[in-house]
């Protein structure tokens, strides 16, 4: 009695480390957001909004191919050493990956520098490489945090990482020194700086020759996951690669700063993306399907539920929101707050349905749905961006979630009601 005691109450700190990490990662991603779009105008973000959506895909392959696959085993393996070993050797392989994306980062940026593609410098080349670098592992970090139940670790990392950009980029525009490049650069040292943090305070192990045997053991759930995310970045993220040629750099500015709005959701969901999928297991495990179902289905419609509450009010006064907040170059691209609040309730909706695959290690349908939805936004965008301008990007990943959902949700019916 005792001892499941000390477990709850674990938990409950636990919760509240990450609650208070959540909203200072919320609000530090919203301040950046505006501050950033304020300062460096429609078509300045839309270039930083190029490079970062990138970086996002660099974070997104490398938590697929790494650290999902790590907090999806973890549960499942009972004795401690074993479970250390499998984080010893999950830590070798990020390193790998997160060199890799460095490396891809540092060519990609050192030829826009040469051919004159886009206004950077040495500079923003240098800053990209390290936030490259360092934002995969990040991520990484904050998972081994919400695997070990590390609160107070988990907010310290992202503390070092986003309140000084939010400080420096206020002191730099004072005295009139904010631009791109120092944008960028900004990224790169406080990530750093959270890299080493966080390497020092968990004592990290690192023994490379443990990657090839991560890799090796967990080479089947990484390819599914890595599929999924894959085409869900291309689908929701790395469309405005092909819408910007229609809109222009100015209207990809619009569009990812007026969704910006909305990007303390992104941090909800990374919560529970961290938190749940381990749940889920535990259930599954001691429960069975049957019970792995109820546990979705209440969980799912509860806060759900809360978010629509939430953004609700949101659509309805889009407008005064994005003057507001954003100038008055933005309120003519007001109506991507609205269609992008309808697209993140179907990304949430969506998220039990993986969860509760993730739990029952069918990760292929995941792959499946991702690609469905990616495919259906990328022959969506083109025409959508032509017709409606900046909203068409957002209606096209409307319709790719909502492609993705049905499928998944059709699947598991399907099976259910086969047993």
């Amino acid at each position: 009695m005792v001892a499941w005691l000390n477990v709850l109450l674990s938990r409950r700190r636990h919760v509240h480390w990450v609650l208070a990490d959540q909203v200072l990662v919320s609000g530090c991603n919203f301040l950046i957001a505006i501050l950033y779009a304020r300062f460096l105008g429609p078509a300045g973000f839309g270039l930083y909004a190029l490079v970062t959506v990138a970086q996002q895909y660099f974070v997104s392959m490398s938590a697929s191919l790494i650290g999902n696959p790590l907090i999806t085993a973890a549960p499942h393996l009972p004795d401690e050493n074993e479970r250390k070993q499998l984080v010893q050797r999950s830590f070798a392989a990020q390193l790998l990956v997160s060199a890799a994306f460095g490396s891809l980062a540092a060519a990609g940026m050192t030829i826009c520098v040469l051919t004159d593609a886009a206004n950077f410098s040495a500079l923003a080349v240098l800053g990209a490489t390290a936030s490259s670098f360092c934002l995969p592992m990040l991520e990484w970090f904050r998972k081994l945090c919400f695997l070990q139940q590390d609160g107070p670790s988990l907010l310290r990392f992202d503390a070092s990482a986003y309140l000084p950009i939010v400080v420096m980029t206020l002191a730099l525009e004072h005295h009139g020194g904010f631009t791109l490049d120092a944008a960028l650069l900004l990224w790169g040292v406080t990530s750093i700086a959270a890299c080493l943090y966080a390497v020092r305070r968990l004592r990290l192990p690192c023994r490379l020759a443990g990657a090839r045997t991560f890799v090796l053991q967990h080479w089947r759930v990484s390819r599914d996951f890595a599929a999924s995310f894959q085409v869900q970045w291309l689908g929701s993220q790395g469309i405005v690669y092909l819408a910007a040629p229609v809109v222009g750099v100015a209207g990809i500015g619009a569009y990812r700063s007026v969704a910006g709005l909305l990007g303390f959701t992104n941090a909800l969901g990374a919560t529970l993306d961290n938190m749940l999928p381990l749940r889920f297991a535990e259930v599954y495990r001691k429960g069975g399907d049957r019970e792995l179902r109820k546990h979705a289905v209440r969980s799912g419609l509860v806060l759900t539920g809360l978010l629509l509450l939430l953004l609700v009010p949101v659509a309805v006064f889009a407008r005064e929101i994005v003057g507001l907040l954003l100038g008055d170059a933005f309120v003519g691209y007001s109506d991507i707050l609205w269609v992008q609040g309808l697209y993140i309730s179907i990304l949430f909706a969506s998220r039990w349905e993986i969860y509760h695959e993730r739990a029952r290690l069918i990760t292929y349908r995941i792959a499946i749905s991702a690609v469905l939805g990616a495919i259906v936004s990328l022959l969506l965008v083109l025409g959508a961006a032509t017709a409606f301008g900046s909203v068409g990007i957002a209606w096209s990943t409307v319709a790719g979630a909502a492609a993705s959902l049905l499928y998944l949700s059709w699947s598991i019916s399907r099976e259910a009601g086969k047993s």
